[in-house]
């Protein structure tokens, strides 16, 4: 670090020199030029803090920095543009521990626990009190999407040499494409393709209901409809089965799936099935799926992790914070059953306060699941962005001393070293500050998994 400073005092020493020139607009113009220009002697300290107050430059870095929330602090796009970054990671982590915080606020106060409880722990022993078995809670991995564009904007904003046009990021993991007869996702990528319809026939995976024919003797885990040979819980006019089957089942399955799940036969609901042809003509949706770690080009919604083109690295780091930054993560489905206790014993106004918990918490474990996805994103974006503060500012420190910029830029500069110690301090603090939230979850995090 020093060694960078010393070469940029030494440019600073030319800026200063560039600055005492007489007063009036020509002097300002000079100062943002370049500072390879044939200095002038300085006349006294007063003269040069005059003129840089006539030309708005911040020779003591006084104007204010992150801890003020300013990010325009050099005069430079991707610096400033990365120290943009540290104050929205900063922002965000605060807004996601927040919501993080808010559920679980929530959640205590529908069960009517204490802020030091084991949520999931009270909540599974109120479940055995109003409850013949219990609580059986099934809830899916939450789902974080990445829009491309946005990456490569951000890039773009950052790197005025970076053209967006026809510019992709690489995802790993799935990548949303317009669904047309002619999907192209290149050389080792599946097409999937998504449709919708009352009833269609699927070798993929359903979400919504799935029909398979099955010969006697063969399990069924949804509704039979035909012979059971076992217990049946409803069986219709005729004498065939069309409910839960304790035994074997004969005729067809029927099982409700609320995400998606392998199928065989018939899905009422949405198959998604590769496209080996790239034709998804018809289809709601289609994508592109990378094998194993596999990276794909991508313009649209990544849901894995995501590669900006590359630039500077000042400006690929904020390019790919922006992205978990801005990125949507959907609550996941959840599936609760229980069946309620009965007879004299039972305390009727508790059970009822206890139904009606559960039945917000379908929706709020869901939301929390949702938030402690994005958490772990954001504190992984932060510790990347943390990582590339001194390679990437330093280098553009570096053509600052070799006179690669204005006056101006090169006073901003030196603002800017300044400030890259505060960039760990603010991005730990913030870190730290989700790590807090995340903790008080608990066992509550896993509860459905």
């Amino acid at each position: 670090m020093k060694r960078f400073q010393h070469g940029l005092m030494g440019r600073l020493a030319c800026a200063a020199s560039l600055l005492a020139l007489a007063a009036g607009s020509s002097g300002c113009d000079r100062a943002q030029a370049k500072s390879e220009a044939e200095p002038v002697a300085v006349q006294s300290q007063a003269q040069l803090q005059d003129l840089a107050e006539q030309c708005g430059l911040d020779i003591n870095c006084e104007f204010g920095g992150l801890a003020e929330g300013r990010a325009t602090i050099s005069g430079v796009a991707s610096v400033d543009g990365f120290f943009a970054s540290v104050l929205k990671f900063e922002t965000t982590a605060l807004s996601v521990a927040g919501g993080i915080d808010a559920e679980l606020e929530a959640i205590r106060a529908d069960f009517g626990l204490e802020a030091s409880a084991d949520i999931a722990a009270e909540i599974m022993a109120q479940a055995s009190l109003h409850t013949e078995a219990g609580l059986e809670i099934e809830v899916e991995p939450a789902q974080c999407r990445v829009d491309a564009q946005a990456s490569i904007m951000a890039q773009a904003e950052c790197d005025a040499e970076f053209d967006p046009g026809s510019a992709m990021v690489k995802c790993e993991g799935s990548c949303e494409v317009e669904a047309s007869a002619n999907v192209e996702c290149g050389a080792d990528v599946s097409v999937m393709c998504t449709v919708k319809a009352p009833s269609v026939e699927c070798s993929g995976s359903c979400k919504g209901s799935c029909t398979v024919d099955v010969a006697a003797g063969a399990s069924c885990s949804g509704t039979c409809n035909g012979t059971c040979d076992g217990e049946c819980s409803f069986m219709n006019t005729d004498g065939q089965c069309e409910g839960e089957c304790s035994g074997t089942c004969e005729g067809s399955c029927t099982t409700e799936f609320n995400a998606e799940a392998s199928c065989d036969g018939t899905c009422e609901g949405e198959c998604t099935a590769e496209a080996p042809d790239g034709n998804c003509e018809g289809g709601i949706r289609a994508s592109c799926e990378g094998s194993a770690s596999a990276m794909v080009d991508c313009q649209g919604s990544c849901d894995g992790n995501v590669e900006p083109p590359m630039a500077s690295a000042e400006c690929n780091a904020s390019a790919k914070a922006n992205a978990s930054f801005n990125m949507e993560c959907t609550p996941p489905s959840i599936d609760v059953r229980y069946q309620l206790a009965v007879g004299a014993n039972v305390d009727v106004e508790a059970q009822a306060r206890f139904v009606a918990a559960v039945e917000n918490l379908k929706v709020r474990l869901p939301a929390l699941k949702a938030k402690l996805k994005k958490a772990n994103l954001v504190v992984e974006a932060g510790a990347e962005l943390a990582g590339s503060a001194t390679a990437g500012v330093q280098g553009v420190v570096q053509g600052a001393i070799d006179g690669d910029f204005t006056v101006a830029q090169t006073i901003g500069l030196q603002c800017a070293l300044g400030e890259l110690e505060a960039v760990g301090g603010i991005i730990g603090n913030a870190s730290g500050r989700i790590d807090a939230s995340v903790s008080a979850v608990g066992s509550l995090a896993t509860l459905g998994s």
